[in-house]
């Protein structure tokens, strides 16, 4: 029954021209509507705007993985000072003070008794005093006793030991300082990746509500032609279900918005922020792939993690002589200053003395039970396995800047096969439209010229992401410092 309506409408020059025009009111009825009575799925205009710069001076200023490479650059800037402390001699200080009871129990005591006159060969009378035994008691003694010393001793040779110490933490605090900066591009490139994750989302719902909005545009018209006698029921139904699909994919589209704004918010240490808007105009790229081989030589000559493994290796070989250092003669000079006083009755000498003593000591551990062997084969052994671990380290380099090559050149080519798919697909579904109005054609064309448009935006905004996301790790994985944070 309809196709032979619409067979005897279309033949009609005048129902042609009135289905157009309600055709255009119903169009210019949608299009009209305030902006207020439109769904809105985008963001709050009040909400601040925050650059990429801002989320990544919010993730550094109070990242808990920087502050832990800062307190382990920290560690090793304390052990180059203790090693510079090794240079210096050793001065200590010390004080004495006691007091002492002592009590002899039974001890036998005397009184005096008359004085006895003696007479001297030279005829001098000397008296001489006598003592009675008086009987026996305890006899307690308070003594005290306090000292001064002070000694400097200082370290002259010690097989070279100080002086490998030294550079052995010099190197490792370069490690430190590289691996801190490397932690902190990781951080950059984390926060970074979650930002334009968070366009391509927000750009994907965007598609989505334009495809959304298109879809009741065409179930608008197909509606109205219906009712003149030119669509089938079975087109309304058709384009309902796509109108319901798209709205379904709109809501699929900002939840995913949701979850890669929470997403950001980790990566910024903020996971419970307020909301906030971000900069979209950042979304934008040349394409631009350097060449592979001078990526490689850059990453080999800028990349951190190779840095702070080279120190590392460094610090190793220096440990094999500190090791080697116990194989040698140690030789120490000194000065030693004690002061004190005794008044004891028991003592021997001086209630008060002081004396100062200075020289030199040399000693040589001839057999130590070959701790010092073992000990360097330790040593040798560990720096064997930090020269693996740099000569492994520079393979992952070159397979990982491999990689994130090929990454930028297949998102280039996908961006380029988009727009042109993009101009294709648009004047596929002019045409579809087109070909459904004069009856040449089916509403299941037109859904699929739009389902292929809306893949196309979609393809377009997913490649751009993509070259942005993997150029982001390769300036990392290269060692491009602050190319996206900027000198901070």
């Amino acid at each position: 029954m309809y196709p032979v309506r619409a067979a005897k409408f279309r033949n009609t020059p005048f129902v042609i021209l009135w289905t157009v025009f309600l055709v255009s009111l119903s169009v210019l009825a949608v299009t009209s509507l305030p902006a207020g009575a439109q769904e809105s799925q985008g963001p709050e205009s009040n909400l601040p705007v925050l650059s990429l710069r801002d989320c990544l001076e919010v993730a550094l200023g109070d990242s808990p993985i920087l502050m832990v490479s800062d307190e382990q650059r920290h560690i090793a800037s304390q052990d180059v000072t203790g090693a510079w402390g090794q240079f210096l001699p050793t001065i200590s200080l010390g004080y004495d003070w006691q007091k002492a009871e002592r009590t002899d129990f039974d001890q036998n005591q005397y009184v005096s008794g008359p004085n006895l006159h003696i007479l001297t060969r030279e005829g001098i009378d000397l008296p001489y005093p006598t003592s009675i035994p008086a009987g026996q008691a305890d006899e307690t003694i308070i003594t005290k006793y306090k000292g001064l010393n002070g000694q400097v001793r200082l370290n002259v040779f010690q097989g070279f030991a100080k002086f490998s110490r030294l550079s052995s933490a010099k190197n490792s605090l370069k490690a430190a300082e590289a691996t801190r900066d490397y932690t902190r591009e990781r951080v950059v490139e984390d926060v970074t990746s979650a930002y334009f994750n968070l366009l391509r989302f927000q750009r994907l719902l965007e598609v989505a509500v334009e495809t959304r909005d298109q879809t009741q545009l065409e179930l608008d018209r197909t509606e109205t032609y219906f009712r003149l006698g030119s669509a089938a029921k079975s087109d309304v139904l058709q384009q309902r279900v796509q109108v319901e699909n798209a709205k379904l994919d709109v809501v699929v589209a900002d939840n995913t918005v949701k979850k890669a704004f929470a997403d950001l918010a980790y990566n910024m240490n903020r996971p419970l922020a307020e909301g906030f808007t971000i900069d979209e105009s950042i979304l934008d790229t040349d394409y631009n792939v350097p060449n592979v081989d001078a990526l490689y030589t850059e990453a080999l000559a800028n990349r951190l993690d190779l840095i702070s493994s080279e120190h590392n290796l460094n610090a190793r070989n220096k440990d094999v002589t500190t090791a080697t250092s116990a194989a040698w003669p140690s030789f120490d000079v000194y000065l030693n200053h004690t002061r004190y006083e005794n008044d004891s009755p028991f003592r021997f000498g001086s209630s008060k003395s002081a004396s100062t003593t200075y020289g030199w000591s040399a000693s040589w551990n001839v057999f130590d039970r070959l701790l010092t062997w073992t000990g360097r084969s330790q040593a040798k052994a560990n720096a064997r396995i930090a020269e693996y671990q740099l000569q492994q380290a520079k393979l992952n380099v070159q397979v990982e800047v491999r990689q994130l090559y090929n990454s930028l050149v297949e998102a280039r080519e996908k961006a380029h096969v988009s727009r042109e798919t993009i101009i294709q697909s648009e004047e596929e579904l002019r045409l579809a439209r087109e070909r459904f109005r004069v009856g040449a054609g089916t509403t299941l064309d037109i859904i699929l010229a739009q389902a292929n448009l809306t893949n196309s935006k979609a393809q377009e905004v997913q490649a751009m992401c993509d070259f942005l996301i993997t150029q982001t790790q390769m300036y990392r994985a290269v060692g491009r410092t602050n190319a996206w944070a900027g000198e901070q």
